[in-house]
């Protein structure tokens, strides 16, 4: 289809009601519990990965092409060395329609974890037939030894990851999180390389 046809594509959602059945995200963060706090870095990589033709992705008012990935900073908002815990934070206003897959980096060369959000059918209580779910899961290489959240030599060796969106369906509240338990793994051997991320601090894209 190319990027014209896409972008007729999108040009004709324009003038339809986007909002109906979309999800609409006001707040994500990603919570990592007992872990190096003194350490951590200051801020994680979100990422959005490429979508299918009609699975449509807007951010702060833009409408985003699914060929393109988006690169967005979580800016570190808390760090609680009593309970070794640090949260990242972004309050963009993101709508979804259709599923979409993301990923979390820490830096370049590491991947925390993968997630999508996706369309369910079910019984709501705002009376459609279209709710919305998460799932998440650590990348097999994070706790392989190569993480700053990872510091055996203090103690730290398994870390937790909450995934939380704060969001709406359809004008309902709607709250989706996912806590995943690390368990530390042996140093794996790369035979892939990641794309790269770029530098800069807020929102990218790669074509």
């Amino acid at each position: 289809m190319g990027n014209q046809g896409e972008e007729l594509l999108m040009a004709a959602y324009k003038s339809s009601n986007f909002t109906a059945g979309c999800l609409e995200i006001c707040l994500f963060y990603v919570r990592i519990t007992f872990c190096a706090v003194d350490v951590v870095p200051d801020h994680l990589i979100l990422r959005h990965l490429r979508r299918e033709i009609g699975v449509l992705l807007e951010i702060n008012g833009c409408r985003i092409l699914s060929s393109d990935t988006i690169f967005i900073t979580l800016s570190r908002d808390r760090v609680d060395k009593g309970s070794s815990e640090v949260t990242y934070v972004r309050t963009d206003n993101v709508r979804v329609f259709g599923t979409v897959e993301f990923e979390v980096h820490e830096k370049k060369e590491e991947l925390i974890l993968c997630g999508s959000l996706e369309r369910v059918e079910g019984t709501w209580d705002n009376g459609n037939g279209t709710g919305w779910s998460m799932d998440c899961y650590n990348a097999a290489s994070f706790g392989s030894g190569g993480s700053v959240f990872f510091q055996s030599k203090i103690g730290v060796s398994s870390p937790s990851i909450e995934v939380y969106v704060a969001s709406c369906c359809s004008g309902v509240p709607l709250i989706l999180t996912k806590t995943i338990q690390v368990s530390p793994r042996r140093k794996l051997f790369r035979h892939s390389m990641l794309d790269s991320i770029p530098e800069d601090e807020g929102v990218g894209k790669e074509h």
